[in-house]
C-alpha cells in the first residue's frame, strides 16, 4: 500500500516506467561540515570509473519520508522511554516531513501510512504493544523494498529507522548454530557458533543491495554475550551497507540521545540522482568528490546493484 500510494501522497509523477531499464541511480550522501547549498556542478561523480552526470540534488530542506519500524518486546520502561523520545523527535520534524509507522514483531504490519499528521503517528506509537518475537532481520527486506519503492516513485528523500530491543535468542528461527556432533571435537559448529548469524547477514546484504534508501538502527539494549555480539555486529554491518547508521544503548540515559542522533542524521541527508552510462554492469561502484570543499568529510552509499524500475 505504501508503494502504491506514494505518487498520490506527494503529487509527483513517477520518474520512470516500472519494469524499464534504470536510467538513474539515487545515492544518499552526508557532508560534514554541512554546506549551505549544493549544486550538481559542485560534485564530481563516477560510476565504475565512468563520469556520471548529476540530474537532481535533494537537500536537507527537501521533502522527507521516515519509515519508523518498532521491534520491541522487552523491558517496558526502556520501550516507554524510546517511545517518548520518538514522539519528541517526530514532533520536531519540518512540515514537509512525512512519517509512517510499522511493527516488526511477529511479522511486518503497517500501522500508519506516511502522513504529516503528528498526532496520528503519536497516538499510534503510544498504542503499539510490546509483545511477541523479535522481527528486525525477518522484516528488513520487506521494509527496505517499501522505502525503495517510495523513493523511486516520488520526488522525496526516504530513510528507514528501526527502534529495537531484539535479542538473537528471541527470534522464531534458531540462529545459535547448535553443535551437530557433540562427540566430534573438530565439529566446526563448536568453533564457529556465530556462523548462522553471519550467513544470514550476508544473505540480507545481497537481498537489499538494489534498495536505495538508507537504514538506521537504534538498539535499546546492548548485550555482551558472544551470540548477541555477533548479531549486533551484523546489524551494524547492514546499516552501514546502506549508508545508514547504527546506535547501541548501554544505559537508559543513552536512549533519547541515540534517537535524537538518528533523526539528526536522517534530516541532514542529501540525495543525488546520477544518470547511468549507456552500458553499465549490474554491480555499480559509486565515487563522489567535492573539489571546492577539500576539507569536508563525505559519506555516501558506495555500492549498489541495479534493478529494473
Amino acid at each position: 500500500m505504501l508503494v502504491c500510494l506514494a505518487p498520490v501522497l506527494f503529487g509527483r509523477r513517477a520518474r520512470s516506467n516500472a519494469g524499464s531499464n534504470p536510467t538513474h541511480v539515487s545515492v544518499p550522501v552526508w557532508i560534514d561540515p554541512q554546506p549551505k547549498s549544493l549544486n550538481a556542478e559542485d560534485v564530481v561523480a563516477t560510476l565504475n570509473g565512468q563520469s556520471a552526470a548529476i540530474s537532481q540534488v535533494l537537500g536537507p530542506s527537501s521533502d522527507l519520508v521516515v519509515l519508523v519500524v518498532l521491534d520491541v518486546t522487552g523491558d517496558i520502561s526502556l520501550i516507554d522511554l524510546a517511545k517518548r523520545a520518538l514522539i519528541s523527535q517526530i514532533d520536531g520534524l519540518p512540515e514537509n516531513a512525512w512519517v509512517g509507522l510499522l511493527r516488526a514483531q511477529d511479522g511486518l504490519s503497517v500501522i500508519a501510512d506516511p502522513t504529516p499528521d503528528r498526532k496520528a503517528i503519536t497516538d499510534a506509537i503510544q498504542a503499539l504493544p510490546a509483545t511477541g518475537k523479535a522481527g528486525l532481520i525477518d522484516t528488513l527486506v520487506s521494509v527496505a523494498g517499501i522505502a525503495d519503492g517510495i523513493e523511486r516513485k516520488s520526488h522525496v528523500r526516504v530513510a528507514v529507522l528501526y527502534v529495537t530491543d531484539s535479542s538473537i535468542y528471541n527470534y522464531r528461527e534458531d540462529f545459535t548454530n547448535p553443535v551437530i556432533n557433540s562427540s566430534d571435537p573438530h565439529d566446526l559448529s563448536r568453533r564457529f557458533p556465530e556462523a548462522l548469524i553471519q550467513e544470514k547477514v550476508s544473505n540480507l546484504e545481497t537481498q537489499i543491495s538494489s534498495d536505495e534508501a538508507p537504514v538506521f538502527v537504534v538498539h535499546l539494549r546492548y548485550r555482551t554475550d558472544r551470540m548477541n555480539q555477533a548479531y549486533q555486529n551484523g546489524l551494524k554491518t547492514l546499516a552501514e551497507f546502506t549508508a545508514g547508521y547504527s546506535l547501541f544503548c548501554r544505559s537508559d540515559a543513552e536512549i533519547p540521545d541515540a534517537i535524537q542522533k538518528a533523526f539528526a542524521y536522517i534530516r541532514s541527508s542529501w540525495f543525488l540522482s546520477l544518470r547511468l552510462p549507456k552500458r553499465v554492469p549490474a554491480a555499480v561502484q559509486v565515487r563522489l568528490k567535492l573539489p571546492q570543499q577539500k576539507d569536508a568529510h563525505v559519506a555516501y552509499r558506495a555500492h549498489l546493484r541495479l534493478k529494473p524500475r
